[in-house]
């Protein structure tokens, strides 16, 4: 398995309790029960290589499905107990090669009158040694 993979499975397992148990690690079917969070990578790139280890930085979107009176609210709760689930522990009980940075982004996708889909992007930065990914 990957750095990348090793990361991912991690962020799953920080998040698995929330959203009533529905996380997922990509997902194409169209979910019946929300809310739901879907991780997924988005960008990685290396910072490149020094004393023969490669720092890479994965940009990784989690996306929250949710159902509301107010759809640009309607995932507000879940979005929280993501974001404060992932800043609980910033190395994703990796060790000190794995950190969470600082900073974050959201996108809102309002569907229809009740749906809403919010995306929250972070970066997580990774020492592998060099030549591995």
């Amino acid at each position: 398995m990957s750095t990348r993979e090793t990361l991912l499975a991690a962020l799953h397992t920080a998040l698995s309790v929330l959203a009533g148990g529905r996380v997922y690690r990509s997902r194409k079917e169209q979910m019946p029960t929300l809310p739901a969070v879907v991780i997924r990578p988005e960008f990685e790139e290396d910072t490149g290589e020094m004393l023969g280890v490669t720092d890479t930085i994965l940009t990784v979107a989690i996306e929250i499905y949710a159902r509301g009176d107010i759809p640009d609210q309607a995932a507000d709760a879940t979005l929280s107990d993501v974001y404060a689930a992932t800043i609980a522990s910033p190395d994703l009980g990796l060790g000190s090669n794995v950190q969470i940075l600082p900073g974050r982004s959201v996108t809102w996708e309002i569907e229809g009158y009740d749906d809403s889909g919010v995306t929250l992007r972070l970066r997580i930065l990774y020492r592998t040694a060099l030549g591995a990914m």
